[in-house]
């Protein structure tokens, strides 16, 4: 195969296709990310869920450790030669190649580093199980760097079917086989055995579902290197960033309070980050491809900024309002230290939803040094709060350290999308007001309702009760912003993007369902 591996290859250049994304491609590839988003993080809370209750915080807080040293090794691969692949609209084979040869190369030497740091690791977080954890995960990690290139095509491409395949598949997998070990062994080696598995699958899986074969070749290196270097630098500070807390906590408090932070966190984020993480995964081609057309670019930017907004802003009330129900349904009194963290957590989310976007236009403009160093003034910042914080006051400190660098990079990336684009800041606050508005709406109608129940209702079940108040949260939020949209004289937005495509799918559905005879 001597093309690069997209379905829109030329036969007689390699090159790929540079045809613009349109508003359905970017529809159909965000309704894709986003219908996988919700299939894995329904498995990951059901995984969470049923672990929390078999396993210890201990527990989490040892393979967090574990997982904290593979992730800073990792970071000499982080060059994001993907995004590389993606943004290039000329890609030949020789790109795709130097990319895996590369992949190979970091995944050995990862390899080869957690070997050899196992027992350092063990004796800087006093936790010698570490010995035994880490070189079970360099197996992960040295077969990681061989999974075939090509499946970045799907992304290019806007084959968000196929990327759908591919991630549920792996995904499955390594949920069958961590939740069964858990049952059985109800030890951390389940954690371990579903990282380690789901490595491998995700390698077998992508030689089976992309026809490319990769060869070992660095004949593109300076064309990689030179777009990837920024994307490396920002990578590197944004998992000092997001893992530095690990490293603090897991040698200030322990396990224990390293798995309830890490617990209170990723549900924490579940509803708003991770619901948004799709559909930037999505967009990003689009972006690249219309790159050179600025104007078609900020109207896909404005549709798809105003949906975010219209997703976290209620998503990240309503956990604010019912974050002690959720800790006592879903997680059980174990973990009912989390509860702040969560809520403290949650506010990041919401920040750091607002954000990523702007972060991707900024790269798909070819512009990734700015996104770099604004990361590196944070980190300046963050990495002694977050020590500070967490020496004082142990997980809810580093909560709350985590809190006022999430702000502070909001504002940070909002000045700068501002300087690199051109678009005011106040364009991105005409999209967030309405949200914002209805989802103080939707809060105070919750609150009031929880606080209610308590004195009407006060054998009421409390699933029973996270149930009727989410549904109570969903109806009230949705009236509110089309009550709001109304008033204000129905104004051009992502409302009305929504209402658009939704009105447009019915018109098919029912001419499909009732065609008309001449």
């Amino acid at each position: 195969m001597n093309n690069p591996p997209t379905q829109a290859a030329s036969e007689t250049s390699g090159q790929v296709s540079s045809n613009p994304a349109t508003g359905g491609q970017i529809a159909r590839g965000a309704a894709w990310m986003m219908g996988f988003k919700l299939f894995d993080r329904s498995i990951g809370l059901v995984s969470t869920l049923m672990l929390a209750r078999i396993l210890t915080p201990g527990d989490f807080g040892l393979v967090a450790m574990a997982t904290a040293v593979v992730a800073i090794l990792e970071l000499m691969g982080a060059f994001g030669f993907d995004s590389a692949l993606i943004q290039r609209q000329n890609t030949q084979r020789e790109h795709y190649d130097t990319a895996w040869t590369f992949n190979v190369i970091f995944g050995v030497t990862i390899a080869i580093f957690l070997l050899i740091l196992a027992i350092p690791a063990a004796g800087f977080y006093h936790e010698p199980r570490l010995k035994y954890i880490l070189p079970v995960l360099a197996i992960s990690a040295f077969t990681s760097g061989f999974e075939n290139i090509g499946t970045v095509a799907f992304r290019k491409e806007l084959d968000f079917k196929s990327e759908f395949r591919f991630l549920a598949f792996k995904r499955v997998t390594a949920f069958i086989v961590t939740v069964t070990l858990a049952f059985t062994l109800r030890t951390y080696w389940a954690l371990i055995a579903g990282v380690v598995t789901g490595k491998l699958v995700s390698v077998f899986i992508s030689y089976r579902l992309h026809p490319y074969r990769p060869r070992l070749s660095l004949a593109a290196k300076k064309d990689l290197l030179h777009f990837s270097k920024w994307i490396f630098f920002s990578n590197l500070i944004n998992v000092l960033q997001g893992r530095s807390v690990d490293f603090i906590l897991g040698r200030t408090v322990g396990s224990h309070g390293l798995g309830i932070y890490n617990i209170g966190s990723e549900i924490a984020v579940m509803p708003s980050t991770e619901l948004i993480a799709p559909l930037n995964r999505a967009v990003f081609p689009a972006y690249s491809r219309l790159a050179g057309n600025t104007s078609q670019l900020w109207l896909r930017f404005q549709d798809v900024y105003g949906t975010i907004c219209l997703i976290v802003f209620p998503v990240t009330s309503g956990l604010l309002c019912i974050a002690p129900l959720i800790v006592q349904v879903l997680l059980g009194q174990q973990w009912l230290e989390a509860i702040p963290i969560m809520q403290i957590i949650a506010v990041c989310g919401l920040a750091g939803a607002l954000q990523s976007n702007l972060y991707l236009v900024i790269v798909a403009l070819g512009k990734p040094k700015s996104n770099t160093m604004l990361s590196a003034c944070l980190l300046v910042v963050s990495l002694p709060t977050t020590i500070y914080a967490s020496l004082q006051y142990g997980a809810l400190g580093a909560a709350y350290a985590h809190l006022v660098i999430s702000l502070f990079g909001l504002v940070g990336i909002i000045f700068v999308f501002s300087q690199v684009t051109g678009i005011r800041a106040r364009f991105l606050g005409l999209a967030m007001w309405r949200p914002l508005l209805a989802s103080g709406i939707m809060s105070a109608i919750v609150y009031s309702a929880d606080a209610w129940t308590v004195t009407a209702w006060p054998h009421l079940p409390p699933p029973i009760k996270v149930i009727g108040l989410i549904s109570l949260g969903a109806i009230s939020y949705v009236l509110s912003v089309f009550l709001i949209w109304v008033l204000l004289g129905r104004p051009q937005g992502a409302e009305l993007t929504l209402i658009s495509g939704f009105q447009a799918k019915f018109k098919m559905w029912k001419h499909q369902r009732f065609p008309t005879t001449s």
